[in-house]
């Protein structure tokens, strides 16, 4: 009995240490609040959506696991008995009348405990890890989120024809690949060539709440950040969710108010982390990923573990944006890609082609997509009445070149405006997701009252409202700790009086609601 609670906690701190070191060489950067966001969707989502997963978790945690956990039993079963022989030959008794016998006798103490100190050490490596002080810190502390948030539904029709939006999220795509120094090349070399041609901010800061796929999506089109809380609902914590920020006021909904058609095109499973959910919910008119495109016949050969590669979504992309052209109404399109997905990427036949074969190869063959989907547009002269928005959804992760990556002290997200119908100045260089929903509005032809919508400010045109000079410095702090009001934007909404739910049943998902929060001057 004593040998298995022996093997049971160096089992233990052998998963809290590899599991730590695991995470952080596969994702790099990880909160507890980004694994309890996912683990609230279960994982079979996550398999179906990163099929390789499992080996890498047998490679990389399972048997490292077993193998360091087996490695310290066998060393303490044969510390133990060479202790027994020592004893039984007399040589324990004068062990503590030196300080080499004391230092023995102190040794041998923690070895003979080592089965209890490993996992204190483990918790311990695990919590500075995930960030876990920080995490339950958040319990404490004021609402500033209340007093900043302002609802993004506060905004009127601009003079004009509205603009159609194009917003192309690039998976982990950062502004540090660019660097020749690092790569021996621009690897957005095509990209960047664009950029004298559009406003570009040299330092969009990636911010907690706003640091993985879904989290880049939310914060972009809702103005707030991504937080677990969002899983748990009083007593009913873990359950999953069952609207995904019902009360927000998002881009789509403000959109469709406006008599947008949404569409959302992902290569990827749309059940990955609720991003299907997500759409649905914020009045998007059509949502496609890997399911979507292998019911209407998509070939599964040509699809890599995750699903559809980006050529093939850039190719579907430019016949689905013929078509929202084609039907004359205004139109908003979000693609998202996965090639360049950590941790080494997904290779296409089309970027092998092309003499891609590693990680900066496919980073490299993307950018060259992304380019030649705008060129797309401009050749056929859309480029004039059309806003094309291009970012990385985040940072990169720990992928095959992360280790260069992580040598630049202050790593930005790339990103490009480019076309409509009137040139545009930024009036800033330091923005957050947070600023892009404004921005993204005054793109579309709407006007954004206050310059502001949820917690960013519009980046684009003359400002008449000042900006607080430490207002980046301050977004950690506004999303900090748990906050009511942002609790409340995850609660069902109210429902309908019976005329409205009689004239537009169906409607309350994603209705702009009022809430009683401050502007504040964050």
């Amino acid at each position: 009995m004593r040998a298995l609670l022996k093997f049971c906690g160096y089992l233990l701190g052998a998963v809290l240490f590899v599991a730590s070191w695991w995470v952080r060489e596969e994702y790099g950067r990880v909160t507890i609040d980004q694994v309890l966001y996912h683990v609230g969707f279960g994982t079979d989502a996550l398999l179906a959506s990163d099929p390789e997963l499992s080996l890498r978790l047998m490679q990389g945690l399972l048997w490292p696991t077993l193998l360091a956990a087996s490695l310290l039993f066998l060393c303490d079963a044969l510390m133990t008995r060479v202790a027994a022989r020592r004893r039984a030959r007399g040589m324990a008794a004068d062990s503590g009348r030196s300080p080499h016998g004391a230092a023995r006798a102190f040794a041998g103490a923690a070895g003979r405990r080592l089965h209890l100190l490993l996992p204190l050490a483990g918790l311990c490596y695990f919590g500075h890890s995930f960030a876990l002080i920080d995490y339950l810190g958040v319990h404490f502390g004021p609402d500033h989120f209340s007093q900043a948030y302002v609802d993004p539904a506060r905004v009127t029709a601009a003079n004009g024809a509205p603009n159609d939006l194009v917003v192309i999220y690039v998976e982990s795509l950062e502004n540090t690949y660019a660097d020749p120094t690092l790569f021996g090349r621009d690897l957005l070399a095509r990209l960047n060539r664009l950029k004298p041609r559009g406003i570009s901010f040299d330092d969009y800061r990636e911010v907690l709440g706003a640091h993985f796929t879904i989290a880049g999506i939310v914060s972009t089109q809702c103005g707030i950040p991504l937080r677990s809380l969002a899983m748990f609902r009083g007593n009913e914590q873990g359950e999953r969710i069952g609207r995904f920020l019902p009360r927000a006021s998002c881009l789509g909904d403000i959109l469709h108010e406006h008599g947008y058609t949404n569409v959302f095109l992902n290569g990827s499973s749309l059940q990955f982390a609720g991003v299907g959910k997500f759409f649905r919910e914020h009045h998007f008119d059509k949502v496609m990923g890997r399911e979507e495109w292998l019911a209407q016949g998509a070939d599964a050969a040509r699809m890599s573990g995750w699903g559809l590669h980006d050529d093939d979504l850039f190719a579907r992309a430019r016949q689905e944006f013929e078509r929202l052209k084609a039907a004359g109404q205004p139109f908003h399109l979000d693609l998202l890609t996965i090639d360049t997905h950590h941790p080494r990427g997904h290779l296409s036949r089309h970027c092998a082609e092309h003499g891609a074969h590693d990680f900066e190869g496919i980073v490299e063959c993307t950018a060259d997509l992304v380019a030649g989907f705008v060129e797309f547009i401009d050749q056929r002269g859309w480029l004039a009445d059309t806003a094309v928005v291009i970012q990385g959804d985040h940072l990169a992760m720990g992928n095959s070149v992360y280790d260069k990556l992580t040598t630049v002290p202050e790593r930005t997200v790339f990103n490009l405006i480019l076309g409509g119908p009137r040139r545009l100045a930024k009036n800033t260089d330091a923005i957050t997701h947070f600023d892009m929903l404004p921005t993204l509005l005054e793109l579309a032809g709407l006007k954004v009252l206050g310059e502001r919508a949820g917690l960013g400010y519009t980046a684009i045109g003359k400002p008449s409202v000042p900006r607080p000079p430490d207002r980046i410095a301050r977004v950690g702090a506004l999303t900090r700790h748990l906050s009511p009001g942002y609790r409340r934007l995850w609660e069902p909404p109210p429902p309908a009086p019976p005329a409205m739910q009689a004239d537009a049943p169906g409607q309350d998902a994603g209705t702009p609601y009022e809430f009683d929060f401050s502007p504040g001057a964050g």
